[in-house]
């Protein structure tokens, strides 16, 4: 009997398991495009364009940042991040930000994992810190949540935001129906804000289903300005 119920148990714990992992979000296709508006209440500020591809384990992801009115002040940006990604989520090799009002200000950073180190270039001076386990960027770590567990409450990433590395705290607060261009969306909604920084509160929706991706970020800016994110097309679905 107790062989039989230890067997069970067994049986019981593997098919427990496969289907936790079942429940985890579809692989990323080779490629896929999303496009975000920017509003500050009802006026819209600009558009972020994203365009994700990869070819066996390599990737690139671009993100076009383009603004109107206020957001002026801060310019249009282009963000790039490039390197291996697998059934853990993304490894970047090479990350970068392009000011294209300020050139100067033109961020770039190495991760070289085999001596970990991470080098950021900023103004021509190059700066060497300790690559973290799992460091991620600006670009990547909206897109690791499609490799995390969807039934974690708590999520947190080393993230290269600019000059520095900082550390992202997210915890779920619920569930809720977004309103989108492309339909009524369900999303896990999550309070966040970055460990090293006063008043770094923001708010994030991840998709939850097929893949899991931001369809609204909402988060105050540089400028002092609150603004919303949102999901205006994409070709995931």
């Amino acid at each position: 009997m107790n062989l039989k119920q230890n067997l069970f148990k067994l049986i019981y714990l593997f098919v427990l398991t496969f289907f936790s992992l079942s429940l985890g979000a579809k692989p990323f296709p080779k490629s896929f495009h999303t496009e975000y508006q920017l509003y500050q209440e009802k006026n819209i500020l600009g558009e972020v364009l994203v365009n994700f591809r990869k070819k066996n384990n390599q990737y690139v992801i671009n993100a076009k940042t383009n603004t109107e009115g206020i957001m002026k002040l801060l310019g249009d940006r282009e963000i790039i991040s490039q390197g291996k990604v697998s059934s853990n989520g993304f490894s970047p090799q090479v990350f970068k930000i392009k000011n294209k009002k300020k050139s100067k200000k033109n961020i770039s950073a190495l991760f070289d994992s085999k001596k970990k180190e991470l080098k950021i270039n900023y103004k021509g001076n190059i700066d060497t810190y300790l690559l973290k386990k799992n460091q991620l960027d600006l670009l990547t770590y909206l897109y690791q949540f499609n490799f995390e567990s969807l039934n974690k409450k708590n999520y947190k990433f080393d993230i290269i935001d600019g000059k520095k590395s900082h550390t992202y705290f997210y915890k779920k607060v619920r569930q809720e129906i977004i309103t989108t261009p492309k339909g009524e969306l369900e999303a896990d909604v999550y309070e966040g804000k970055i460990i090293e920084k006063k008043n770094s509160e923001h708010m994030l929706w991840i998709l939850r289903k097929p893949y899991r991706f931001p369809i609204k970020i909402e988060l105050k800016t540089k400028i002092g300005i609150n603004i919303n994110q949102v999901l205006v097309e994409t070709n995931l679905f």
